[in-house]
């Protein structure tokens, strides 16, 4: 199985070593060992992972899920829910998409993290690389706030040493849903089959939330309140 895992911290991410490592590229290794399935694990761009998935060259993605992918994919099974925030400095006080209006907001390239918020014309929307990105436009004042999921903002944020004090109270906007998406073009019905029972049985152990809390425990988690 030819898994492809967003390039994204904490999501996906090369180490100080080197190696592969991040929270979904450990999660999708978990799952293919569960179901008993051989596999390779890449970490490519994060809208790389959709053109991968629709023309058959990689099997599995762990990400949220957009039109594009949709079409492409079969949702085989929810991984883990994760808040969606939209962050500012300490001086833009946020108690509503209103309070965005006319202001630039970053938003992780091809990232789709709240339909209220992409149905907004009166919000500027600024498409980046990712969280690193978003945090250091925002830190300089070239930016007005960021959106997206409240760990990969908080664990970037606590990678770049920026500290809480630095960052407004975020706005919340609700939960987005990490999903295995399975290419159309490769799924069967045994391998379908395989993973969802997979997923079910570590679900039903923790042993994908021991994944999650030893990401969450790097950073202060006081910041996600």
């Amino acid at each position: 199985m030819r898994i492809v895992t967003i390039e994204s911290a904490p999501f996906g991410f090369y180490g100080g070593d080197g190696q592969a490592s991040g929270m979904m590229y450990e999660i999708g290794n978990l799952i293919a060992q569960e179901a008993g399935l051989p596999h390779v694990n890449r970490i490519v761009p994060y809208p790389r992972t959709v053109a991968m998935i629709a023309s058959g060259d990689a099997d599995v993605v762990l990400r949220y899920t957009n039109p594009e992918l949709s079409a492409a994919a079969l949702q085989v099974a929810e991984v883990l829910s994760l808040p969606t925030i939209v962050v500012g400095r300490p001086a833009l006080k946020l108690t509503s998409l209103s309070d965005l209006r006319g202001k630039f907001v970053g938003v992780p390239r091809s990232g789709r993290f709240d339909e209220a918020f992409d149905e907004r014309d009166d919000i500027i929307k600024y498409p980046l690389a990712g969280y690193s990105q978003m945090l250091k436009m925002l830190m300089a004042g070239r930016i007005d706030a960021g959106i997206g999921s409240s760990v990969g903002i908080y664990y970037n944020a606590h990678i770049l040493g920026i500290s809480k004090e630095r960052l407004g109270k975020p706005l919340m906007l609700g939960t987005r849903k990490f999903e295995l998406h399975f290419s159309k073009k490769t799924a069967t019905a045994e391998t379908v089959s395989a993973i969802k029972i997979a997923v079910q049985r570590l679900q039903s152990r923790g042993a994908i939330n021991e994944i999650v809390e030893k990401y969450y425990r790097t950073f202060d988690l006081d910041q996600k309140k």
